[in-house]
């Protein structure tokens, strides 16, 4: 690890590599990360919808990207003993793009 880089942390969530059923996030995993720690999704706690603003200065109310949002607990797949943790996972309007966010205990 450089100097420079050294107590500095990304501003941007992280990205994760999501697998969900019937709508809903059921595993997830941050990437691209080689070995990093996979989790189950136990418990969907509440469901919402962001829209973030248009990115660019326009006279017209275009609208901007719709991200679909849940708030979940999740439990590590390689340590189940290990208390179950709250995220919350964001989807953006393209297929895949999925953002993590820790939520402070």
């Amino acid at each position: 690890m450089g100097v420079l880089t050294r107590g500095f942390s990304s501003r941007h969530p992280t990205p994760v590599q999501v697998r969900w059923q019937d709508g809903e996030p059921v595993e997830f995993q941050r990437r691209p990360v080689r070995g990093s720690v996979r989790f189950l999704v136990t418990d969907v706690r509440e469901r919402w919808i962001e829209e973030s603003p248009w990115p660019f200065p326009s006279p017209m109310p275009v609208g901007g990207d719709r991200l679909r949002c849940w708030r979940v607990l999740a439990q590590s797949a390689t340590d189940p003993r290990r208390p179950a943790q709250e995220f919350v996972l964001r989807m953006r309007a393209g297929p895949g793009v999925w953002d993590l966010i820790r939520v402070a205990d």
